[in-house]
């Protein structure tokens, strides 16, 4: 409950998707007192929207001079003159309505000038490192054989072919086999992929690899708080600290009395 929110802590996570999930769970295994806000909510399985009208209430659009719908709604549409871009709002961040993909940047990403020598001259060490621990938790696995065949990676696999370009199933951060007792590897509840189809509006069936399912309990696990429905506005450095100032959010409405601060 935000109602538990304690007046200091050494870290101060904002939002809980790849960014924040990741961060608040190395530095709770680091042994920090660590603190998540989600301006969302918590969407368990068999809670995501599973019809039309279901998904309507949870669209917000973000328009440059303001907000259609509810701030925390879980699909989140954001229009601005150069680009548009739909992110996820909720427990778990965009990984709750993304496509599973999850494959390594192309060498010449990194390679581009554009990034610090820093950064380049760690592609093959730590961001390797980096990618290494990233699998170990999100698990990715690609589409197994045993499966029912898909027509569309038919049709793919057939233009490839024909067009003289190699073909394979990428990894994809869904669990296809069961996991003994139902228990991942961080202690959550998850079950086989059934092939649905409904990755991208919310995963009911507790198959999708998302933060909530390992980054995230995983933070937990080491001692991290989580709290979902707030709002964050704006942060300030006090003397050698800092004031974190946030809003309540309750079943969609914004609270609008005095903010909340803590250190």
């Amino acid at each position: 409950m935000p109602s538990e929110i304690k007046p200091h802590y050494q870290v101060v996570v904002i939002g809980s998707g790849y960014g924040g999930s990741i961060a608040a769970s190395r530095m709770a295994r680091s042994g920090l007192k660590v603190c998540l806000l989600e301006r969302g909510k918590e969407f368990r399985p068999g809670e995501f929207p599973n019809t039309e009208f279901e998904a309507a209430r949870e669209i917000s659009i973000t328009l440059p001079e303001l907000t259609i719908g509810s701030s925390s709604g879980l699909y989140n549409l954001h229009v601005d003159e150069d680009i548009n871009v739909l992110t996820g709002c909720g427990l778990g961040g965009t990984s709750l309505i993304n496509a599973n993909v999850a494959i390594k940047a192309e060498p010449r990403v990194f390679e581009c000038t554009c990034w610090p020598k820093q950064i380049r001259n760690d592609i093959h060490t730590l961001i390797e490192e980096g990618y290494t621990r990233a699998q170990e938790m999100l698990m990715p696995r690609s589409y197994p054989d045993s499966y029912p065949a898909l027509a569309k990676a038919k049709a793919l696999e057939k233009s490839a072919l024909d067009m003289g370009y190699p073909f394979y199933k990428p990894e994809l951060t869904v669990t296809f086999e069961a996991f003994k007792d139902g228990i991942n590897h961080v202690g959550m509840n998850q079950e086989p992929c059934v092939c649905c189809g409904d990755c991208v509006s919310g995963c009911n069936y507790a198959a999708k690899n998302t933060l909530a399912m390992n980054y995230l309990p995983d933070a937990f696990n080491f001692g991290a708080e989580i709290f979902t429905q707030v709002s964050v506005s704006h942060i300030a450095q006090k003397d050698k600290q800092y004031e974190v100032y946030y809003n309540l959010l309750h079943e969609g409405r914004e609270s609008l009395h005095t903010q909340e601060t803590f250190l």
